[in-house]
């Protein structure tokens, strides 16, 4: 298995700010969604509370909502909002970060970059 390389996920058309994608590649499970200014983003298909599919979540201003308690994270991974915290002045811990992966839209597919090589050296 190739890592450093950009993998087919899923058709583009099929990737919606409506509701979070859920795929399997490489025996590994992802989220795909648009955010609210239909950029597609790709993160890991784990909620680092709980455990929780954030592809059995649902996307609420652009971030992808964990269907267990509610966390919600960007396209970046990083959590945006915990309702256990309220509304005003959330700390949100650091470790609450996902990996999320980079994404290119070409030929009507979105392609993830699965590898951890930096932009300038990626194929």
């Amino acid at each position: 298995m190739y890592i450093n390389f950009w993998y087919a996920m899923e058709l583009s058309a099929n990737v919606t700010a409506d509701k979070p994608l859920k795929v399997r590649r490489l025996s590994q499970n992802f989220v795909l969604f648009r955010d609210e200014a239909g950029v597609a983003h790709c993160l890991h298909d784990v909620c680092s509370h709980r455990g929780g599919s954030l592809g059995a979540g649902r996307i609420r201003d652009g971030h992808v909502e964990c269907p267990y308690h509610g966390w919600q994270f960007n396209g970046e991974g990083s959590c945006v909002y915990i309702p256990s915290l309220g509304v005003e002045n959330q700390k949100i811990p650091a470790r609450t970060k996902i990996d999320s992966y980079p994404v290119q839209e070409k030929f009507g597919l979105l392609f993830a970059f699965l590898g951890d090589l930096p932009e300038e050296q990626r194929p």
